[in-house]
């Protein structure tokens, strides 16, 4: 009986041992990925900061090209009011004033 008893612990023992290296292995294998994952983090960070600024930079481009946009419609329309009176002076209020 107490023969049994000591073959189960060992067996137990034995299994255990087994499940002990095997999840070492894991363990150094998990540590493996998480610097490895660490190290994409810090490449994706880099990546996100390096759009960030493109798109600050863009932006910036694209309020110059609003501010120039508005300035030229503003133009437009002093000239098309300028033409407007340009062509009453010539064909419309002359013609009404004589």
């Amino acid at each position: 009986m107490n023969t049994d008893r000591l073959d189960r612990i060992e067996e137990i023992l034995s299994q255990t041992t087994t499940l002990a290296q095997a999840n070492a292995a894991e363990n150094a294998s998990l540590r493996s990925s998480i610097g490895e994952l660490r190290s994409s983090i810090g490449e994706l960070r880099s990546t996100v900061n390096s759009l960030v600024q493109i798109v600050e930079v863009h932006q910036r481009n694209h309020e110059v090209s609003q501010r120039n946009f508005e300035v030229v419609m503003t133009e437009i329309r002093g000239l098309r009011t300028e033409s407007q009176r340009i062509l009453e002076h010539l064909f419309g209020r002359e013609e009404n004033r004589e």
